[in-house]
C-alpha cells in the first residue's frame, strides 16, 4: 500500500511540474496594453504584492487541491506580466525615445492584469497601490 500512495504522490509532484512549466509560456497575443515609465514602477510593485499575497495564502491557508492550483496558476500568470514589463521598460530606457510602452498580453495575461487594476481602483480610488 506504501508504493502505491508513494506513486501516486511522484505522479502528482510531476503533473504539477508539467503545469508549471505549461504555465510560464505565453499563450497567442490577445491585446495590448500601453503603460508609461511614470506608472510602471507602481504598476510592478502592485503585481508583485498580489503574487507574494496569492503564493502566501497557497503555503498558509487550508486550501483544496483545486484551489491551490488556481492560486499557483494565477501567480504564474502574474509573473509572465511582471518579465514581461520588465523587459519592455529596459528597452524603452535605453532607447529614450519614449515615455510609454506596449506589451502584448494573452487571454490568461490580459484577466490577471484588468483583475489586479480593479483591486487597485476598488481601494479607495488609488491607482497602482500608489
Amino acid at each position: 500500500m506504501k508504493s502505491d500512495s508513494t506513486t501516486v504522490i511522484k505522479n502528482m509532484e510531476f503533473l504539477v511540474k508539467e503545469l508549471h512549466k505549461e504555465w510560464d509560456r505565453s499563450g497567442a497575443s490577445k491585446a495590448s496594453v500601453i503603460i508609461s515609465l511614470e506608472e510602471v514602477d507602481g504598476i510592478n510593485d502592485k503585481l508583485k504584492e498580489i503574487i507574494y499575497q496569492t503564493q502566501k495564502s497557497v503555503d498558509e491557508d487550508e486550501l483544496t487541491f483545486k484551489q491551490s492550483i488556481v492560486k499557483s496558476k494565477e501567480c504564474y500568470v502574474l509573473l509572465r506580466v511582471v518579465r514581461k514589463i520588465a523587459k519592455k521598460k529596459d528597452k524603452c530606457e535605453k532607447q529614450v525615445i519614449d515615455n510609454e510602452f506596449a506589451i502584448e498580453l494573452d487571454k490568461d495575461e490580459l484577466k490577471q492584469f484588468k483583475d489586479c487594476l480593479q483591486r487597485c481602483l476598488s481601494r479607495g480610488g488609488q491607482r497602482y497601490g500608489r
